[in-house]
C-alpha cells in the first residue's frame, strides 16, 4: 500500500475532516435556532444530519490516525497517547492561538470578539491542565 503521509490523499482527508466536523457543529447550531423558532421537524433533521456528518469526520480520522492527530501531529491510539495529543492541542489553543486571535480582534476594533477569544484562552488552558492531570493519574495507576 502506498505511503499516506505527505500524499494528496492525506491532505484531502484533513480537509474533509475539518469540513465534516464543522458541518456537524453548524447543524447543531441550526437545530437550536429551529427549536427557538418552533420548527421541531427541521430541528430533528438538522440533528440527524449533524450525527451523520460527525460519523463522516470520524471515518476520515480513522484513516488519518495512521499519520497522527490532524491537529497536533502526535500519535493517536492508546488513551495515554490520545490524552497527550489532546493536552498539546488545548495548550496550544490556550497559550498561542486564542491569545493571538484576541490581540488581532482587539487591534481591528472588535472588542466584544476579543473578550470572547480571550475567555476561550483561559478555558482551553484549563482543559489542558485537566487532560495533563488525567494522564498523570493514569500513569500513576499503571506504575508498579
Amino acid at each position: 500500500m502506498p505511503e499516506l503521509q505527505g500524499s494528496q490523499t492525506e491532505a484531502n482527508l484533513r480537509t474533509a475532516f475539518v469540513k465534516e466536523s464543522g458541518a456537524s457543529r453548524r447543524y447543531l447550531y441550526f437545530a437550536q435556532h429551529a427549536d427557538v423558532e418552533g420548527q421541531p421537524e427541521a430541528a430533528a433533521l438538522f440533528r440527524a444530519m449533524a450525527e451523520g456528518e460527525s460519523g463522516h469526520a470520524l471515518g476520515h480520522l480513522d484513516f488519518l490516525a495512521e499519520v497522527g492527530d490532524p491537529t497536533t501531529g502526535m500519535e493517536i491510539g492508546s488513551t495515554a497517547q490520545n490524552l497527550a495529543s489532546a493536552e498539546a492541542g488545548e495548550r496550544q489553543e490556550g497559550t498561542e492561538m486564542y491569545p493571538e486571535f484576541g490581540r488581532t480582534a482587539r487591534e481591528e476594533g472588535f472588542g466584544e470578539i476579543a473578550d470572547w477569544l480571550e475567555s476561550l484562552s483561559a478555558a482551553e488552558s484549563a482543559y489542558a491542565e485537566r487532560l495533563a492531570a488525567a494522564l498523570e493519574a493514569m500513569e500513576d495507576r499503571s506504575s508498579p
